[in-house]
């Protein structure tokens, strides 16, 4: 992937996404959708493993640093890096959950507000430890709503 665009990256996943979705959808087309609370024990049990997975690549970047330290840029790009694919991931197995109808709607604005804040941090990962505004807040407001707590920076 090296030399690809951000652009092109994202599209490749939300292709792969898509044929994801298609063959899943095959598979449970006839399955009965999963309860609310079922959907969210489930959904929040990835967002649990992914802050395991991201914890355990973080480790290495803040290694040696003191505790108000915060890794270099080149640093943190590095991370962001490694971070994209997981959370592309637990997005995939978010969107591969045969969700409660009432929920689609924000799930989908949860799907793409995700997407949108990786993207941003893979375009500019600067963008993520400088700006004021958290790419993922959106993304945090619906998963609020959506009772994915273990889903929120918050």
């Amino acid at each position: 992937m090296e030399g690809e665009s951000v652009v092109s990256r994202f599209k490749l996943f939300v292709a792969g996404s898509i044929v994801a979705a298609l063959v899943h959808g095959t598979s449970v087309a006839f399955a009965k959708p999963l309860s609310e609370q079922q959907w969210r024990k489930q959904a929040n049990s990835v967002c649990k493993q992914l802050d395991k997975d991201l914890d355990e690549i973080a480790d290495p970047f803040y290694a040696g640093l003191d505790e108000n330290e915060e890794p270099t840029r080149k640093q943190f790009a590095a991370l962001a890096k490694q971070a994209s694919p997981l959370f592309e991931e637990a997005l995939a197995s978010i969107a591969a959950l045969n969700e409660p109808k009432a929920l689609k709607k924000d799930i989908r604005k949860f799907e793409a507000a995700v997407s949108q804040a990786v993207a941003a941090i893979q375009d500019d990962p600067s963008a993520f430890t400088d700006g004021d505004e958290n790419p993922f807040a959106r993304s945090d407001k619906i998963a609020q709503r959506l009772g994915l707590k273990a889903c929120t920076a918050a």
